[in-house]
């Protein structure tokens, strides 16, 4: 199977994660999108547990069978890499693309393992319209295919001006998250007490 990964923090999970992963799967005819929340990621300091981010990714997930969300970084002990991920997924026959934004693509080389991560998975890179920088962009793939032997797909998406940041933030002040999160989402924050 030709499976696409979708990670980061779903602090939380919004609509536009769930669209971005729906229009890379179309566009790349790939069988299942895996979510996989991050546990302890490395770089930052979460105010959420990674057992609720990944229910909220659950529930945000649950009517569409081409997503599963998997637990594999939720469940792990200590901090969380990547590269520990990509070779417990790599034990199976399946072809991996792990699913980046254009800012993730210029941090690449900082991923601990990173070579051992390039022969383990391709790379799709989302890319927003109005990101106008493509020269620098071409530049970073051409660069990481010569260092690496890196398989990297550039995917233009929808303009999508959905952050999880703003999200929390409009919790805390009492502001509607409607259209921005899915409504059971919605409700689960409410009932766990989440950013206020």
């Amino acid at each position: 199977m030709k499976i696409g990964i979708m990670g980061g923090t779903m602090n939380p999970i919004h609509l536009a994660h769930l669209m971005i992963a729906e229009h890379i799967k179309e566009d790349f005819n790939l069988d299942k999108i895996y979510f996989i929340p991050t546990g302890d990621p490395p770089h930052k300091k979460l105010e959420v547990s990674s057992e609720k981010r990944y229910e909220m990714t659950v529930i945000a997930t649950f009517d569409n069978r081409d997503f599963e969300v998997l637990d594999i970084e939720s469940k792990r002990e200590g901090k969380s890499f990547t590269v520990d991920t990509m070779t417990e997924l790599s034990k199976t026959k399946d072809e991996y693309y792990f699913i980046i934004g254009t800012d993730t693509l210029f941090l690449l080389r900082s991923w601990k393992n990173f070579e051992k991560i390039s022969k383990l998975t391709r790379f799709i890179v989302a890319i927003r319209p109005d990101y106008d920088d493509d020269l620098k962009i071409s530049e970073e793939i051409d660069s990481l295919k010569k260092e690496f032997g890196l398989e990297i797909y550039l995917a233009s998406i929808p303009r999508y001006e959905i952050s999880s940041t703003d999200i929390r933030n409009r919790v805390k002040e009492g502001r509607s998250i409607k259209y921005l999160v899915p409504d059971d989402v919605i409700s689960y924050i409410e009932k766990e007490g989440l950013y206020d």
